[in-house]
């Protein structure tokens, strides 16, 4: 899928559809057929998308997600920085959540911007990574 197919789609979709459309995604990625700029905007407008079901994204799209996220993040771009830890907090990626937190440590040459802009997310998701409806429940 590109681009355009994603940012077509309905603001509201089942579970169950974004599921599947996550994981297209992540297929088309592992092939080569979508570069890693796309890649990330994709994930971040699904993302919007599975924020709005107030439910969590099926594990094993979640974990591969978390996984591919890990390996992509890095402190060298703003842009991805921002769209990354958005994604990452919307769906509750706990290793990669554990390594932009390690990251602030172990790079000393992080932009004033990209380590304020880390620094404050993971102030504001405090030790509630696994459930981003944490602040929701009260409402229950």
């Amino acid at each position: 899928m590109n681009l355009k197919e994603i940012e077509n789609l309905p603001d509201v979709l089942p579970t169950e559809t974004l599921a599947l459309i996550f994981q297209n995604v992540l297929n088309e990625f592992y092939e080569g057929k979508i570069e890693e700029k796309d890649f990330l905007i994709i994930l971040s407008q699904l993302t919007d998308r599975q924020v709005m079901t107030y439910k969590l994204l099926e594990s094993e799209v979640r974990n591969s997600i978390d996984k591919v996220l890990y390996k992509l993040w890095n402190t060298d771009s703003y842009d991805d920085v921002d769209i990354i830890l958005s994604i990452v907090v919307n769906l509750g990626l706990k290793n990669c959540f554990q390594k932009i937190k390690d990251s602030i440590n172990q790079n000393r040459d992080i932009d004033e911007l990209i380590l304020k802009e880390i620094i404050e997310t993971i102030d504001g998701v405090g030790e509630n990574i696994s459930n981003p409806y944490h602040g929701l429940e009260r409402f229950k």
